[in-house]
């Protein structure tokens, strides 16, 4: 079996995200955690803003919901940029470390979802709403390094 050939074909979970399906699912996902993500963010960052301008310091809390916000749009932004093929290895790179903190975020904010106590079926549809961008996460950064050796065999 040759190199192409090998690269050449999609994976599972790579055929599994670009499904209609699961494109209608994670829009669905999108529309419900996006509104959360731009909510949470001008609530901390008004609060972060008044703690430094009152009390002359950060509240290192603050700081770290504050950053789950901006976690939650650097991923979504990679999954943006995932759709196109990177141009250039600076352009991969910077898709893969967006859908990886991305990543990061979302499994952040599942595990504070386990920790707090919610009832089961509130944490059942926020773990479903957030397991929808890793998974296509995952898929995208599949189709990425795919496509990249891809074009390095057919290079070299």
């Amino acid at each position: 079996m040759s190199t192409m050939t090998q690269y050449g074909n999609a994976g599972l979970l790579e055929r599994l995200t670009s499904s209609t399906a699961f494109a209608v699912l994670l829009g669905t996902a999108a529309t419900v955690l996006a509104p959360v993500i731009l909510y949470f963010f001008t609530l901390y960052a008004q609060c972060l803003l008044l703690g430094v301008v009152l009390a002359r310091v950060v509240a290192w809390e603050a700081l770290g919901l504050l950053l789950l916000p901006i976690g939650g749009m650097v991923g979504y932004l990679g999954l943006f940029r995932a759709r196109q093929p990177a141009t250039s290895t600076i352009d991969y790179w910077v898709t893969i470390t967006c859908l990886g903190v991305g990543l990061v975020t979302a499994v952040t904010v599942i595990a504070g979802l386990l920790y707090l106590d919610f009832d089961y079926r509130v944490l059942l549809g926020s773990i479903a709403a957030l397991s929808l961008p890793i998974v296509a996460a995952l898929g995208r950064i599949e189709r990425l390094r795919r496509l990249r050796i891809a074009a390095r065999t057919t290079i070299g």
